[in-house]
């Protein structure tokens, strides 16, 4: 019989909790599903060091897990409560030298570097170097962890040889990520390693799945001795892989060999999924292999795992569309069979297996009966964290589809021009609005006429958008503003555009685009993701991070533009021309910081631009490397007295000077002083300056040129 067990510990707690005991919380049932796991979570466990049924402090995956879904969820929709309760474990469990309270590097667990994710987030807002300290330390157990003759890592020291489909997502993610943030791309090949080893040894050729785990040296009591397989294919576990794959593919670039097996992988994954769904529920069993079985029972945590993954993948292209329908009625069936509502709104989920594993002190044998008699209760942080992240999938599906809508009605009378003027002449009074009038993936121009105006608000031009021009009446009369900074709320750099332009084949036109916040911290005016993007005649003001250029490999063209800001304030890893641009910098700092990826030739091309300096500002350098491989060149430019002799700067790393590729040739003016440079960047020769000027040289076959 299975057992139910209920956290006592968390429940006294909570009665404890000021507002909790006598006069229970409510949640508000307005709110998306998302948010509202996320504040019953936050009601059961006041700290959120409590989380996974903790009575005291424990760094382990569960809160990696769960803390992370947490954060999404802040991202996608704010609260301050929500960052400041994950924060609040963060700081708790990462020590001042960036050692980790209950981590043992030396156990060489994979369990204890899942967590690890969450940190980027943190480490993101805080800027605290404590947290970039624990982050290495967790990277360099994998520098150190076991592993086999393969390369494939042991899922803990205590299980030599071992691979457990469940390390794979505690340890690639982290490892992905990792690579992802410092420009380590010859990481990619291992992390691509550690997902099809785990399947070439834990492969079920007779029923397409993949088992739970693989004894490499076929030693244990559980392992087969023939293949060293354990026995079954345990929900969770495949549930943890499939995970693992989806998230991984985030950070890994389309060309690194061995990713497209990696989709393969998951698109068998997808194909079992589909044919072993329950029809009535369309939940997913406890032991894969005996779906159905008697003593079988559908379990919430794999089966959310699964929910997320199949959205997920859908979303990014890596599966057939048809798989939305199995995604949906996964979805709608895990509301009935287990999500709960109490009172008060305090939503919880049911069914959860607590835990499962192979060998151990208590020794599990890994056969039908063990798995379908391990402990079952509510709220396991296993189904909590990966249902928040199908929530999210499944909200911001429902808004790509109300959007849909609104355009189709629209298509009647749709026009080649729109006009946005905010005296309410036009045919829409701001370019959020305007947004809405644009069909998806149009392979002809659409023209927004923008009047004179002052138009604050946040505008985000979406991926589905192309092929259009927005023209402003003047620049100097045409103004998009806002004044979010990074240190509202704890908001971080990257959300605290006034335009962001995630569509490609866009042009901006004579408008100025303005971050008016005090100089506060960092304050984006222009942030960047789309492909073949131009900006002509217009101005772009700031202060800290002016301009982000933020997706490697797009491509992006400033002509005739005026850009002022103080520190870093063009920076990024997309590949960008700057020509016959006025650039003034408003205090003593750095104009450009770069984050090119190795891979790629070139980053940032300002060519015959001027470089100034408002009063009093006198020691300016050219650059400096955001990530080791930044490139960056000035070429032609007019350079005034205050541009430093040195030049460049290595950002506190001499290290930085053997990999950044920084030249210059042919600027005039008291600040181009060839002789006074640091000794690392280097003097272009005629032919080389030329080439990085060629338009087809820097951007294939898009001419930008009007």
């Amino acid at each position: 019989m299975r057992k139910h067990i209920f956290c006592q510990l968390m429940f006294i707690a909570a009665l404890l909790t000021p507002g909790v005991g006598g006069h229970a919380q409510k949640v508000n049932r307005d709110k998306p599903l998302s948010v509202r796991l996320v504040e019953s979570e936050m009601i059961r466990c006041p700290e959120s060091w409590q989380l996974d049924f903790q009575p005291r402090l424990k760094w382990d995956y569960c809160h990696g897990l769960e803390l992370g879904a947490m954060l999404a969820v802040y991202d996608r929709y704010g609260d301050r409560r929500i960052y400041d309760y994950a924060l609040a474990y963060a700081d708790t469990m990462v020590n001042a030298d960036g050692t980790i309270k209950m981590y043992k590097r030396e156990e060489f667990s994979l369990d204890r570097v899942n967590s690890g994710k969450f940190i980027f987030r943190i480490y993101e807002q805080e800027q605290d170097e404590k947290y970039r300290k624990a982050l290495d330390l967790m990277r360099s157990q994998l520098d150190d962890h076991p592993r086999n003759a393969d390369g494939g890592f042991w899922h803990k020291k205590v299980y030599p040889n071992q691979v457990w489909l469940d390390g794979v997502y505690m340890g690639t993610p982290f490892y992905a990520e990792y690579a992802y943030r410092n420009n380590r791309p010859q990481d990619y090949a291992d992390v691509v390693n550690q997902v099809l080893m785990a399947a070439r040894h834990t492969y079920d050729p007779s029923n397409g799945l993949y088992r739970h785990a693989c004894d490499v040296s076929r030693k244990e009591r559980w392992a087969d001795p023939q293949t060293g397989q354990s026995q079954h294919c345990w929900g969770r576990a495949l549930g943890w892989y499939a995970m693992a794959i989806v998230d991984d593919l985030d950070f890994i670039p389309a060309q690194q060999a061995g990713r497209d097996s990696m989709i393969v992988i998951l698109r068998n994954i997808a194909k079992q999924l589909k044919r072993l769904q329950d029809p009535t529920s369309g939940q997913w069993y406890q032991v894969m292999d005996r779906s159905g079985d008697e003593g079988n029972y559908l379990e919430s945590t794999c089966s959310a795992m699964f929910i997320y993954t199949l959205f997920k993948a859908v979303r990014k292209g890596y599966l057939d569309k048809s798989y939305l329908q199995v995604a949906v009625k996964g979805y709608l069936g895990y509301l009935r069979r287990f999500i709960k509502e109490d009172a008060n709104g305090v939503v919880s989920i049911s069914d959860c297996c607590a835990v499962a594993g192979l060998g151990g002190k208590n020794y599990r044998s890994g056969d039908y009966d063990y798995y379908i008699h391990e402990t079952i209760r509510d709220n396991d942080p296993k189904a909590i964290g990966p249902f928040i992240l199908a929530c999210l999938e499944w909200e911001e599906l429902q808004k790509v589809k109300e959007l849909s809508l609104t355009l189709e009605k629209a298509a009647f009378s749709y026009k080649d021009t729109l006009v946005v003027s905010r005296d309410g002449t036009g045919d829409y009074r701001t370019l959020t609005e305007a947004m809405e009038g644009i069909r998806c993936c149009m392979d002809y121009t659409v023209t927004v006429l923008v009047k004179k105006g002052v138009y604050k608000e946040k505008v985000i031009v979406p991926s589905w958008i192309q092929n259009v021009e927005f023209i402003g009446e003047d620049k100097e009369q045409t103004i998009i503003t806002y004044d979010d900074h990074a240190n509202i709320d704890r908001m971080g750099t990257f959300r605290t555009y006034t335009l962001k332009v995630e569509g490609n084949h866009i042009t901006f036109r004579n408008l100025t685009i303005e971050n008016n916040a005090a100089q506060l911290g960092q304050a984006v005016a222009l942030h960047t993701e789309g492909d073949r993007l131009l900006f002509i005649n217009c101005r772009f003001l700031g202060n800290q991070d002016t301009i982000y250029t933020g997706m490697a490999g797009t491509r992006l063209c400033f002509l005739n533009c005026y850009i002022e800001g103080t520190t870093d304030f063009i920076f990024g890893p997309s590949t960008a021309l700057f020509r016959e641009c006025d650039i003034l910098s408003k205090r003593n700092s750095y104009i450009t910081a770069a984050s090119t990826p190795k891979e790629i030739e070139v980053g940032y091309v300002l060519d015959r631009c001027t470089l100034r300096a408002a009063e009093g500002v006198d020691q300016v350098y050219l650059g400096r490397p955001w990530r080791p491989y930044a490139a960056t060149y000035y070429i032609n430019c007019q350079m005034d007295s205050h541009i430093l002799p040195a030049g460049w700067d290595n950002w506190r790393n001499p290290a930085n000077e053997q990999t950044a590729r920084y030249g210059e040739w042919g600027s005039t003016g008291k600040g181009a002083n060839a002789k006074g440079r640091v000794k690392w960047t280097r003097s272009l020769t005629r032919q080389q300056a030329e080439q990085l000027t060629d338009l087809r040289y820097l951007f294939g076959d898009w001419n930008p040129l009007p």
